[in-house]
């Protein structure tokens, strides 16, 4: 009887050590020689799904854009001895390059990628300009713009600078009155959903001065040019206002026919608190504007609303301040064509 029992005792111990050697054996299984047969598809952009297959593909730890040494996030458990699935990160840089994987024995295998990375642009600032003036461009993408033309023209921007996620440019003149920007890169080519005003082609209500034929009908405000606070050009308009309910009133004895114009725009800088302000054309259909502090802000607003309520030409410009009287800054309030 004890026979029998040190015998089946021994022949467990014997059978569990065989179960931990296949499962460590089962465990290494596949990472040993990872062998890439296919990477599909061969080029993507940002958010693609890649799928690679092989044999030995178990265990990946790390897969990285070999163009400025970008880290791909994945999902461990779409990885098999035969097949990897990823993503190619929205940061990797474009252009023809390896993808370098890695597994948990250190093994390492390089497979050739072409990223599409064509511009994307989030911001500009600002989004009117002078011949000369510049604007800043930020997205992704960037590094590798070859060229910048305005939209409908053959005018071409000058690249003051470029870096991977801002864009800095010299803008040229043009004939436009607005225009999109059309950009290349080592990718391809995009058009911006952002649209510039050429400030030249626009009429203004104050660029770095007020326009001969107007007059400063303004109340409990105090106008004067500034040079320390400027979007384009050499001067912003500096409003003080300094009672309850200040208004500024701008008025032109010869009307200006708003008929070629669609749009009215402006920056406008704000006080060290947000701040409520009506506008309006000819003392119509009033407008309130938010005016978040210590920033720049830009509006752009349609004239058909005053154009729909009878104003068919401007007489008076009106800003006015509820409440307690703060300074502003106004810079390039245009109508624009």
């Amino acid at each position: 009887m004890n026979y029998f029992k040190n015998t089946t005792y021994k022949l467990a111990i014997v059978l569990f050590a065989g179960v931990l050697v296949f499962s460590a054996c089962k465990k290494d299984t596949g990472m040993d020689n990872p062998s890439a047969n296919k990477l599909s598809p061969e080029k993507g952009s940002g958010g693609d799904v890649l799928t690679l297959t092989g044999s030995d593909l178990a265990g990946v730890t790390s897969i990285v854009f070999e163009t400025d040494s970008v880290r791909c996030l994945f999902n461990p458990t779409l990885n098999t001895e035969n097949a990897v699935i990823f993503r190619v990160p929205d940061t990797a840089s474009g252009g023809q390059q390896n993808i370098i994987f890695k597994n948990s024995k250190g093994k390492q295998w390089l497979v050739p990628f072409n990223v599409i990375a064509v511009a994307n642009i989030t911001n500009a600032f600002p989004l009117d300009f002078q011949a000369g003036s510049t604007i800043t461009l930020t997205g992704i993408n960037l590094e590798s713009v070859s060229k910048v033309m305005l939209d409908g023209t053959t005018d071409v921007a000058t690249i003051v600078s470029k870096e991977k996620k801002k864009l800095v440019l010299k803008m040229p003149s043009t004939t436009a009155n607005t225009c999109k920007l059309v950009i290349t890169n080592s990718s391809g080519t995009m058009t911006t959903t952002q649209v510039f005003t050429y400030i030249t082609n626009a009429y203004g209500i104050f660029t770095d001065a007020f326009p001969t034929g107007m007059d400063d009908w303004s109340w409990s405000l105090t106008n004067s040019t500034s040079s320390s606070n400027i979007i384009a050009g050499t001067s912003s308009l500096q409003a003080a206002y300094n009672g309850d309910w200040g208004g500024m009133q701008l008025h032109w004895g010869t009307a200006i026919d708003l008929t070629p114009y669609k749009y009215v725009t402006f920056y406008i800088k704000g006080a060290d608190v947000d701040k409520k302000m009506k506008f309006n054309f000819n003392w119509t259909n009033d407008q309130t504007l938010t005016i978040p502090a210590n920033v720049w802000t830009y509006y752009k607003i349609d004239l058909g609303i005053f154009k729909n309520n009878g104003v068919s030409a401007l007489n008076t410009f009106v800003m006015q301040i509820n409440e307690s009287p703060k300074t502003l800054y106004f810079d390039d309030i245009l109508l624009v064509k």
